[in-house]
């Protein structure tokens, strides 16, 4: 997700609608509504507010129209009467509940994705500081689709990494080319802890010329995330994400995690992946994306199942009038084992055709 503002360079960029201005800074509301429609070859059985369409992140059902996410941006810019920015997102939706399917604590917190106060220090090297609930620095896509390539969540945005973080974060440039960032946080998808340890968190991102943006993250703390954690583990989570623009009309990404995650008399293990990203640009409108990606849960501590989990994605983009993108998407899935859901049992691969409409104001 450290990767948002740089994806979007390949993808419509979204309106930022100025709603006024108030003596304390300027204020500007954006939003989106992301449905789509979905169709899965292996037919599986209709599961009421639960998943059909297996290993994804947030297009779970099949054959229905489908209400994805509901989204308001609010942004305050800090003045000099008053040096505190506000960033709040608030959601509704299937995604929301996705996303906070492992809250520890009250559920209600999947209306506010992001809410967080930012100060940045004055004299010197300026520190930008944020406290409060913000979406996590790890990984090349983020949760709304339009900012992504393709429209369907990545293996290792769904399985290797965390969506959110409660806490504090820091980030200051250490030259023109390279910014440093910290946070200190609850832990994974935790605005309520769930444990009495902290995680720490820690970001390169080094911009050596405008066609090349690479991204080094790295967490680490004792995590439990209910079935995809079976027990609290010290767990460390490294993380590459990597933009390239060729020219004009083609860029390539790239992101590699691994983790680990151990304790003393307890089982644990590791989890790596890797994702490859092409996205080219028809025409002003239309665009053509392709993503290949391989993720091994090696002891089934994020699947739940032991396996290699392989996908690749192609998607067809119209953007119309700018605020309005439609996605034709075919992906295939293949798994270790037979993980996906079909109307004759599971299956070790699935293949599904998804139709996506985004409109944004």
């Amino acid at each position: 997700m450290a990767l948002a503002g740089i994806i979007a360079l390949g993808a419509a960029s979204a309106p930022a609608a100025r709603a006024g201005e108030e003596e304390g800074g300027k204020v500007t509301i954006s939003g989106s509504l992301d449905w789509y429609y979905q169709y899965s070859f292996n037919h599986p059985p209709r599961n009421p507010g639960g998943a059909e369409v297996g290993g994804r992140a947030f297009d779970i059902k099949n054959d229905q129209f489908a209400l994805s996410l509901v989204e308001i941006n609010v942004n305050r810019t800090p003045s000099k009467a008053f040096p505190v920015g506000l960033t709040l997102t608030g959601t509704v939706g299937k995604t929301a509940d996705l996303v906070h399917a492992t809250e520890p604590g009250t559920k209600t917190v999947r209306f506010l994705q992001q809410l967080y106060g930012t100060y940045t220090t004055t004299g010197g090297t300026p520190v930008t500081i944020d406290v409060g609930k913000f979406v996590t620095h790890h990984g090349f896509e983020v949760i709304e689709s339009a900012t992504n390539w393709n429209y369907s969540g990545s293996l290792l945005f769904t399985w290797a990494i965390p969506f959110y973080h409660m806490g504090i974060r820091l980030s200051a440039p250490l030259s023109s080319q390279l910014t440093a960032g910290v946070h200190f946080v609850n832990g994974w998808n935790n605005v309520e802890d769930d444990n009495s340890g902290k995680s720490i968190g820690a970001q390169l991102n080094w911009k050596p010329t405008s066609a090349l943006n690479l991204i080094l993250n790295y967490m680490g703390g004792d995590e439990f995330t209910g079935a995809a954690l079976p027990a609290n583990l010290n767990t460390h989570l490294f993380d590459l994400a990597a933009v390239w623009s060729l020219n004009d009309r083609l860029k390539l990404g790239f992101n590699a995690d691994y983790a680990t995650a151990a304790k003393t008399g307890v089982g644990g293990g590791n989890w790596s992946g890797q994702a490859f990203y092409a996205r080219y640009q028809l025409s002003a409108s239309q665009a053509l994306a392709l993503r290949l990606e391989h993720f091994e849960d090696s002891d089934g501590l994020r699947t739940g199942v032991a396996q290699n989990l392989n996908e690749i994605t192609a998607t067809w983009e119209h953007v119309w009038r700018q605020n309005l993108i439609t996605r034709l998407e075919f992906r295939h899935d293949h798994a270790g084992t037979a993980w996906f859901p079909s109307g004759s049992g599971g299956k070790r691969s699935q293949e599904t055709l998804t139709l996506s409409q985004v409109v944004k104001f």
